[in-house]
């Protein structure tokens, strides 16, 4: 079951629902240094990760993004893996 979530196209679904989370916030992060680069606009992958594991997919997001923008991120992962249609 891990391998069919991971072939099925819902990594490319969260990446791009996270795209339109970072636009949508896009206000708030031109405003930061990228952590990695040091130049400005910052960017939304830097504050979420997410692996297979034994479990399935692991998601995490950073506690520094405020919590609209957290809730959007999580609310975007919910929306693929977790809530089956």
């Amino acid at each position: 079951m891990i391998n069919s979530d991971k072939n099925s196209g819902k990594i490319k679904d969260l990446e791009d629902a996270l795209d339109g989370v970072e636009v949508t916030y896009s206000r708030w992060l031109v405003n930061r240094e990228n952590i990695h680069t040091g130049e400005k606009p910052d960017r939304l992958g830097n504050y979420f990760r997410y692996f297979y594991d034994e479990n399935g997919i692991q998601f995490y997001v950073k506690d520094a993004l405020p919590i609209d923008i957290k809730n959007a991120c999580w609310s975007a992962f919910r929306g693929i893996f977790v809530n089956k249609q």
